[in-house]
């Protein structure tokens, strides 16, 4: 037997769309369901789905609080925001609210299905024995140690959770307010540079060369990621 389809939960509201972009992920392998509006995705939801292609112009609400929703209950399905609002603040509000990638519309079809494939491995790059890594970079959250390779590393406590945080999501960018709000929590939160503080002494332990990271990026106008292409 073969791998069991990955479950996608397309919710689109405009027909024409929401056919072409369903008949091109069955054909890629997927399994689909679709739904038109805020109110069906939310019944949807109650199932499992391994990610979900988030329109945000519903008829009956705004998908950015399905996608807020889903995270406010802890529930870590990727989410792609299929939209055609294409401002930079409006990418922004997206990863904010907890989407793991961005797509506008217009796109082309396969550059869809290849930002479904990236987000699924970046979603279920974790080895056997429990360590996540980029790379020859692993950290593992049961011993808290990390390393290049065999080479083992020490972080202060501090800098490892930022760390792991970030290998658990390669390829999605984080802004600052994210970081603190997920790494170090509301109650203990400074301000935006502790975050820039934290990335450059991680960069000097974990990087080859700091001035020019292979692992933790930069995104401009954003803040950070993990590099998902790795391996």
């Amino acid at each position: 037997m073969g791998e069991k389809a990955h479950r996608v939960l397309l919710i689109e509201d405009d027909a024409r769309i929401r056919g072409e972009m369903e008949a091109a992920l069955v054909e890629a392998g997927f399994e689909v369901q679709t739904v038109e509006s805020a109110t069906l995705a939310r019944a949807a939801l109650a199932a499992r789905f391994d990610v979900v292609l988030l329109d945000l112009g519903l008829p009956d609400g705004d998908g950015l609080e399905i996608c807020r929703t889903l995270r406010e209950e802890g529930r870590d399905v990727p989410v792609i925001v299929v939209t055609a609002r294409d401002a930079p603040e409006r990418r922004i509000e997206g990863l904010d609210a907890g989407a793991d990638d961005y797509v506008v519309k217009p796109f082309h079809m396969d550059e869809l299905l290849a930002r479904v494939r990236s987000v699924l491995r970046r979603t279920q790059r974790t080895v056997a024995d429990g360590r996540v890594c980029c790379g020859d970079l692993w950290a593992d959250a049961r011993s808290r140690r990390v390393g290049r390779g065999e080479r083992e590393l020490q972080l202060k406590p501090r800098e490892f959770d930022l760390l792991l945080f970030l290998l658990r999501h390669p390829g999605r960018a984080w802004t600052r307010d994210q970081l603190l709000d997920r790494v170090w929590g509301l109650e203990e939160a400074g301000d935006t540079r502790t975050v820039d503080l934290h990335v450059r002494r991680l960069r000097v332990k974990v990087e080859d060369d700091p001035g020019d990271p292979r692992f933790i990026e930069t995104v401009w106008g954003v803040g950070y990621r993990m590099n998902d292409q790795l391996g």
